[in-house]
Order: C-alpha cells, then sequence, then structure tokens
C-alpha cells in the first residue's frame, strides 16, 4: 500500500504536480492549508508532508517559514522542481479581453511580466489550481488563472499563453516531513 503524503492545495496545483514527478509511489492527498497539511502527519491521517519552502525568484514562502520551524516535524528529504506556468482563462476568452489574473500570491510573484504587458489586476487566491476550479465554474472571460498544465486539463480550461513565469529556471524547493 503506498503511503499518504499530505500537499497544500488541491489537486492539479504546483505542488500535487510535484508530489507526484518527486514521490510517484505515494497518493497525494490535498488540504486547504499548509497547517493542515501538517497536521494530517502529527495525526497519522498521512504519513508525509510535501510542502513548498521557497522558489527561485519569489523566494521563501512565508507561512512556509512561520510553520516549518515549529511544527514538531523530521525534513528527510528536498526535491527541486522546475515550476512552468500557464495562463489559462474559460474556453471561448481572449487574451485581450484578460482584465484580471488570479492566482496564488506566490505564483502572481513569479509572472509579474505578464501581468504588467496584459495591465491586468492581479488577485491572490488560495491557490493556484483551487482559483482555475473557481474560473471554470464561474465562465468569466475577463479573468485569466496562473496555474499547472494538469489544472487547465482538469478543469476544462483553454492555454491563453504558456510557459508565462518570469525567469526561464523557475524552481521550487519542497520538503518532505514526517514524524519523528
Amino acid at each position: 500500500m503506498s503511503q499518504k503524503i499530505a500537499f497544500q492545495g488541491v489537486f492539479g496545483a504546483f505542488s500535487h504536480e510535484a508530489c507526484k514527478g518527486c514521490l510517484p509511489d505515494g497518493q497525494p492527498v490535498p488540504y486547504p492549508t499548509f497547517a493542515e497539511a501538517v497536521a494530517a502527519v502529527k495525526t497519522g491521517a498521512c504519513e508525509l508532508a510535501f510542502l513548498p519552502v521557497e522558489n527561485s525568484s519569489a523566494g521563501p514562502v512565508p507561512e512556509m517559514q512561520a510553520l516549518l520551524p515549529e511544527c514538531g516535524l523530521e525534513t528527510v528529504a528536498e526535491h527541486p522542481w522546475r515550476i512552468r506556468m500557464q495562463l489559462m482563462a474559460v474556453p471561448g476568452a481572449r487574451i485581450e479581453d484578460v482584465a484580471t489574473i488570479t492566482s496564488h500570491p506566490m505564483a502572481l510573484k513569479q509572472c509579474i511580466r505578464v501581468i504588467m504587458e496584459l495591465g491586468a489586476q492581479a488577485v491572490s487566491a488560495f491557490d493556484t489550481a483551487g482559483a482555475a476550479e473557481a474560473l471554470a465554474k464561474s465562465g468569466d472571460k475577463t479573468t485569466a488563472v496562473v496555474a499547472a498544465r494538469a489544472a487547465a486539463e482538469l478543469y476544462g480550461l483553454e492555454i491563453l499563453r504558456a510557459d508565462v513565469e518570469d525567469a526561464d529556471d523557475n524552481t521550487t524547493r519542497f520538503v518532505v516531513l514526517k514524524r519523528p
């Protein structure tokens, strides 16, 4: 039986994509917050947590910087993961009509150029794939989301522009945590 691995976000999030890529034998389990993913390991609901701690472009993940030193879990591995940002929208939306770009704050920091180029307003969401799911449900053709390609596929969105991250080597460092 594969180990359950807690990650922050919903299916299709960058953390989900990286977890599957780095720990392919595990069973990723989504949690809304970093604290809830850590708690899942502490209570035994999951054997491991797979969480981002730093991005090469946007810097440390603030929530993890606060949580990690006091969480009581042991870091057993680190995995760098290349992050490729996709600008996506509902089918039929046009890039010239995009007025708002929504995503997790760390993701928005990694694609400032496209936000400025389009003159769009950046709006923070709790999760990249969660923002994609919400957009798919809303049908709003003036909003786009920055998320992983998997989120576009999962939620039926079209990619308006691929690889919109500012840096060609955009990488996030993830840690694997377990109970000591």
